[in-house]
């Protein structure tokens, strides 16, 4: 308001006096000519605007320039260089990438159609054939078509249950207990499942009896857990029962009610639940078994677990029962699909650097080719350090794939920036858990790369060196900050240097480890895992510690590590000797 009126004030003034109104450098009345008639002049004509010189065209001078052109827009470069190069079995992957990104020129039915006759079994074909179809092509040359994928099994791993469908008492009852679940708040949370058990389900009665037990559990009200999570599970033999199930174990063993522990732990082991949790069920009860001081018991228990031999708790069965932990070696490598044009096409597409495009050749050779040459692609993925694709392809097939357990667990020959300050296998052991080995993952909250590494630890880490944060997708770079993470936990005072609590810091932070360390453990390590609150934290500890000792038996190496945490030790973070 005071700018406007100091303008108007302006105006007003400048009405009202002819010096003011007037152009100061117009000529004053007595001054002006005393010719009637105004001096005509011409004008000069304008200057015509000029258009903005064309760019340059520079034609790239081999197939690295021509796939930068394309990743960059340089349309015309692309266009050029792919014309100019001579032909080569990168030519059609370079056409199909021009011809499909995203706001490229509008190509013309004819070389669509004769780069489909070319090549047929590019990852691109079935877009291009669509293309063709668009431009009025009443049939395009035939295509390598592409089978579905299927999962073909995975390393066990613990799963959160499903919330129960079909019960809507269950899924209101849910929902009201869900604020009181995060606050610890067990008596409230037990009044209100009481409130509404007489009208659930089976199933949602045994859902809804886990979730209060859980929460006396964590509040070491372990008695209070036991008779909840027993009424819960009366007559039920679904999931959720299996998850009271081992909470009651839990509170039985905590009770020292050995002989309760083993009866629960056993109905998990036979439970319908998933194989990680039926394991770790036959484990305990085997434990629960020797507490007891039944012997003859503990083997039979410790056998059934044993058969999950590349799950956390089979391992720990394995290593107590003296039985081999080595799985079957990794799928072999093979010749005969060297020949293969996209196999030719990834070799050489990986020799300039692209090694995105080389990936996408050898999972569509997977979905276009033979099952059975399944085991020799993982095993190339594998060779060309491309171990996203390895890891991929262990767990998705075609109809008939067949491979090894090994398969599952890529060891890639990279190595941190400043060199390894710790044993190999621990990264990895983490990198599968945290990325499934995808160089530039991103999670929702922001964490990057192999080992999931923030940007402002990685920024931390970099100031107090004095350099450049640098690319975190790259993988050495990657590394090198997840090793220093990990290095940083083991010195931090909440992880008391012991393994099992610098895995937990590296997934949760040492601020709840700090709080962790007052839980009612029993000194066991084993007790303390499974008692941890967070559930992500809960099961991401076993799945790397079995991810180790699977990298440990590959490697060759002790896996010292299984043996204490089999003999009920806490095990310390090992010194890495190169």
């Amino acid at each position: 308001m005071m700018i406007l009126s100091r303008f108007s004030a302006v105006a007003l003034l400048a009405l009202a006096s002819p010096s003011l109104a007037q152009d100061p450098l117009a000529p004053s009345p007595e001054e002006e000519s005393d010719e009637d008639e105004p001096v005509l002049t011409t004008p000069e004509p304008a200057a015509p605007v000029q258009p903005p010189a064309p760019k340059p065209l520079v034609v790239p001078k081999d197939w690295r320039g021509v796939f930068a052109a394309i990743r960059s827009g340089d349309w015309p470069a692309a266009d050029a260089g792919i014309a100019a190069l001579p032909d080569h079995v990168l030519k059609p992957v370079a056409k199909a990438e021009l011809y499909t990104a995203k706001n490229s020129p509008k190509v013309e039915l004819g070389p669509i159609v004769q780069l489909l006759s070319e090549a047929p079994d590019l990852p691109q074909a079935e877009q291009l054939q669509r293309m063709a179809f668009s431009r009025g092509a009443t049939e395009a040359p035939g295509i390598a078509r592409a089978a579905r994928m299927i999962p073909l099994g995975a390393a066990p791993r613990r799963h959160r249950s499903r919330p129960v469908n079909g019960d809507p008492v269950a899924d209101q009852l849910r929902a009201a207990l869900e604020p009181l679940v995060k606050d610890n708040l067990a008596p409230q949370a037990e009044a209100l499942y009481q409130q509404s058990a007489a009208l659930l389900t089976a199933e949602g009665r045994a859902e809804a009896a886990q979730r209060v037990a859980w929460i006396y559990y964590l509040v070491g009200r372990d008695a209070d857990a036991k008779r909840v999570a027993e009424a819960g599970i009366s007559g039920v033999t679904g999931d959720w029962a299996a998850q009271a199930q081992w909470i009651a174990g839990l509170a039985d063993w905590r009770l020292n009610n050995c002989d309760s522990a083993a009866g629960h732990f056993r109905a998990v082991a036979y439970s319908q639940a998933e194989s990680e949790l039926r394991a770790a069920g036959a484990y305990w009860a085997g434990r629960a078994e020797q507490a007891c001081r039944r012997p003859a018991n503990v083997e039979p228990m410790m056998k059934l677990a044993a058969r999950a031999p590349d799950s956390f708790y089979g391992l720990l069965a394995r290593e107590t029962l003296g039985m081999s932990k080595a799985l079957p070696p990794p799928s072999p490598a093979s010749s005969r699909i060297e020949s293969l044009p996209n196999i030719r096409r990834a070799n050489e597409l990986a020799a300039i650097g692209e090694r995105s495009l080389a990936e996408q050749m050898i999972r569509h050779q997977a979905r276009i080719g033979n099952p059975s040459d399944h085991g020799a692609l993982i095993a190339k993925a594998r060779t060309m350090e491309l171990p996203a694709t390895a890891y991929w392809l262990a767990h998705n097939g075609p109809q008939g794939a067949r491979v090894s357990a090994a398969d599952r667990f890529p060891l890639p020959r990279w190595a941190p920036s400043g060199g390894w300050r710790i044993d190999p296998a621990w990264a990895w052991a983490h990198a599968r858990q945290e990325s499934d080995f995808r160089h530039a993952a991103v999670s929702p909250a922001g964490a990057v790369g192999l080992m999931q590494v923030r940007p402002g630890t990685a920024g931390d880490f970099a100031r107090a060196r004095g350099v450049a944060v640098g690319n975190l997708s790259d993988p050495a770079t990657n590394l090198e900050y997840g090793q220093s993470f990990i290095e940083l936990m083991r010195r931090n005072a909440a992880t008391q240097g012991q393994m099992v609590k610098i895995i937990a810091a590296y997934n949760a932070g040492p601020v709840p480890v700090t709080r962790w360390n007052y839980i009612n453990h029993r000194n066991d390590p084993l007790l303390w895992i499974e008692s941890l609150n967070y559930w992500e934290t809960r099961y991401y500890v076993p799945a790397v510690l079995r991810n180790l000792w699977v990298y440990e038996g590959l490697r060759g190496t002790p896996q010292t590590t299984l043996h204490e945490l089999a003999q009920g030790r806490w095990p310390s973070f090992p010194t890495y000797r190169r």
